[in-house]
């Protein structure tokens, strides 16, 4: 991994690697796992798999061992909890999604907690049910989470409240219509996701992009909030994308 900057993570969408097989990757990986090249390469992951399909405990606690130990994960709430009608969820299958993946120790980043663009302003009730079963799950505070909204209609400061009573942040996120504002619940963490410039998973962003963004992370991270970061746009630039933001945020801070 490149140089440490203190509170400051990044990663991929999803596991991503610069090489296109295992053939190129160093002699020492060779004989690896994907994710063990990938915790040599960046300090923290965004899993989506877990939105798909709760894993086991003993898968997330082998991928806990194969990571160095500043690495930290960030788990994708499982689509059954987020993406029923009226954001109908089982509050005991919540609690299993939590105590699987605290499998991950002391490597934990995020609970990432994304909406689909038909949870809305009149869904306030349910958005409220869903954060007071966020955070009892996980009365401790051991776990950050950030939410994603994805319909503009939520950016109000009804909504902010909600946020700041549970102790939860905002994703600010470019993915369409429901893109972010850059300023959420005042947090001492930052959680930004990179779609692609089109917000459609492709594409490499600018310099000129990345380094607007980099001063803000600068700014943050001066304050003493973490930031954590994920590049999106798998299908495009992801990897390359990082390195630049890493690099310029190096040079500033």
């Amino acid at each position: 991994m490149e140089q440490e900057i203190k509170g400051f993570y990044s990663g991929t969408s999803g596991l991503i690697l610069p090489v296109p097989n295992k053939l190129h990757y160093p002699g020492e990986f060779r004989e690896k796992s994907r994710l063990c090249y990938y915790g040599s390469l960046m300090d923290s992951i965004e899993i989506n798999s877990s939105f798909y399909k709760i894993p086991m405990a003993a898968t997330v606690k082998k991928w806990a061992g194969e990571v160095p130990e500043g690495f930290r994960f960030t788990f994708k709430l499982f689509r059954g909890i987020t993406h029923n009608p009226q954001l109908a969820f089982d509050p005991d299958e919540l609690g299993r999604f939590m105590e699987v993946v605290s499998a991950v120790g002391e490597k934990r980043g995020f609970i990432l907690v994304q909406f689909p663009p038909g949870v809305r302003i009149a869904n306030f009730v349910q958005l409220s049910r869903l954060m007071a079963s966020l955070r009892e799950q996980d009365a401790e505070g051991k776990w950050k989470i950030a939410v994603e909204f994805r319909h503009a209609s939520l950016y109000i400061d009804e909504v902010m409240e909600l946020l700041g009573e549970y102790g939860l942040g905002m994703v600010v996120h470019d993915k369409g219509m429901g893109a972010g504002p850059a300023e959420g619940p005042d947090t001492d963490f930052r959680y930004l996701r990179f779609h692609g410039p089109g917000g459609n998973y492709r594409g490499s962003y600018s310099k000129d992009v990345l380094s607007e963004y980099a001063g803000y992370i600068a700014e943050w991270l001066s304050e003493g909030k973490k930031v954590y970061v994920y590049f999106n746009n798998t299908m495009g630039d992801a990897y390359g994308n990082l390195r630049t933001l890493r690099g310029l945020v190096d040079d500033m801070v």
